[in-house]
């Protein structure tokens, strides 16, 4: 069963991951003036919602995307510059461990005696293409087999904050049923999504009960009429 963890616990974590980027920022640009990128804390933690399994051993998570600039000839490789950059910049700060994954970079403290992660941070490498299309972003994929990257398409809602904004003006309340909804969507997680992505399905499926409860209600007007 996951859990809230505190702000008082999540915030000095926060302003040193931030830290680190920063140092990433740059490394990457003493190695080229172009090679530049704005950080963004996406989903379910940039709304506050830092959760963690109670009792458990794999602590909790930020998820980043660092976004690079308006370069349009980016290529993916890109990436590996980017983890060589936090290799470096992790030094002298709680995380030890630095993996690349198949979609995100990823920092870990550890409890090396008991085998047990503290607090992680996963970086997607972003890339937004210049065709006026605002429903995905590209980002950065690490092909293990091959030992290359790509850019790969990730659709995003474009709706989210036009229905979470419509969700407080219209219920008060509400903001403590999408986090009931979040805390479900975690504990059923087979699939193991990540956070931001639970964060957007809890959304929807409070918007989608509030519409069809809007809709019973309009029938039964009907009825009575």
């Amino acid at each position: 069963m996951y859990e809230f963890v505190s702000k008082n616990e999540y915030a000095p974590i926060r302003i040193e991951i931030e830290a680190i980027i920063k140092k990433v920022q740059k490394i990457l640009k003493e190695q080229d003036s172009d090679q530049t990128f704005q950080f963004k804390l996406i989903g379910s933690g940039g709304r506050h919602l830092i959760t963690r399994i109670k009792g458990g051993n794999a602590g909790y998570d930020f998820d980043y995307n660092l976004v690079m600039n308006d370069n349009y000839s980016w290529k993916p490789t890109i990436r590996q510059s980017v983890f060589d950059a936090f290799q470096q910049s992790i030094k002298g700060t709680r995380f030890t461990t630095v993996e690349n994954s198949t979609s995100v970079i990823t920092i870990k403290q550890v409890d090396k005696k008991n085998k047990k992660v503290i607090v992680g941070c996963d970086f997607s490498v972003v890339f937004y293409p210049n065709d006026d299309e605002s429903g995905y972003y590209k980002y950065a994929r690490f092909n293990k087999n091959q030992q290359n990257y790509t850019w790969e398409i990730r659709n995003v809602s474009r709706f989210n904050d036009d229905k979470l904004n419509w969700l407080k003006e219209n219920y008060d309340g509400i903001w403590n049923d999408i986090k009931d909804e979040y805390l479900k969507l975690k504990d059923n997680n087979p699939q193991k999504k990540h956070s931001f992505v639970l964060f957007h399905e809890a959304i929807n499926n409070i918007y989608n009960q509030c519409q069809q409860e809007l809709s019973y209600n309009d029938e039964d007007d009907d009825y009575w009429d």
